[in-house]
């Protein structure tokens, strides 16, 4: 038994889909969508019974798209995005032995901040987009509702016909 685990410490650390997703702390249904998602940046490693095990590189990558996911600021091809200019190959995402995963430390990236500038660009127009939508709606509303008003207090307050004098009805 001890030459077994000795085996498996030497060779490649591998990991089950139901480990890793404990790990992450994301459901294995979601890491399954991540797989064929990204599975560009993921090896594909299948132990002998063909069940999905994962590297820890695969973890390292996993725990980036975790992170760029729940950052809300990313779509799946934004994720795609910063994990090809961001260096999505495992190397470039090792975490430091010492440091936690949450506090992983890389070098600024020029990509990444070119990428910040396009989308703080776009986050303005669109901003500015809606602030003249909401515009257009108010003054659409006001009307709308003006209309609405006159026609309620004509029911409720019809106009009353001037009552002519009896000498001038003839």
């Amino acid at each position: 038994m001890a030459e077994v685990e000795n085996q498996v410490t030497t060779e490649s650390q591998t990991y089950s889909l139901v480990e890793v997703s404990q790990f992450l702390d994301v459901n294995e249904s979601t890491l399954r969508n991540w797989e064929k998602k990204f599975g560009d940046f993921l090896s594909n490693y299948r132990n002998q019974y063909n069940h999905r095990v994962f590297t820890q590189d695969d973890v390292k990558v996993l725990e980036r798209i975790k992170y760029l996911m729940e950052s809300g600021m990313f779509t799946i091809p934004g994720v795609v995005h910063m994990l090809k200019t961001n260096g999505g190959d495992a190397k470039s995402l090792a975490v430091q032995p010492e440091a936690k995963p949450e506090a992983v430390q890389q070098a600024p990236n020029p990509f990444d901040e070119e990428y910040k500038q396009k989308l703080i660009f776009a986050l303005n127009s669109l901003g500015t987009e809606v602030h003249s939508l909401r515009r257009e709606i108010r003054e659409d509303l006001k009307g709308s509702l003006k209309g609405e008003l006159d026609h309620l207090k004509l029911l409720l307050f019809p106009p009353q016909e001037e009552k002519k004098a009896w000498w001038k009805l003839w």
